[in-house]
């Protein structure tokens, strides 16, 4: 079976896209993780203060 250049553009542009959404995904999710430990550290050292 025989497919057309067509579909094998489409199927790399799809694949580029897939890529590029994980890539996306996987620095938010790096963003939200570094994120929550600089806030958890800062309510940490609220704490303390407040402690003290």
């Amino acid at each position: 079976m025989n497919l057309s250049p067509a579909f094998g553009i489409i199927g790399i542009l799809y694949a580029v896209f897939m890529i590029a959404v994980a890539v996306l995904a996987v620095y938010a999710l790096v963003l939200v993780v570094i994120f929550l430990r600089l806030r958890i550290a800062e309510l940490k050292r609220a704490a303390r203060a407040q402690d003290g």
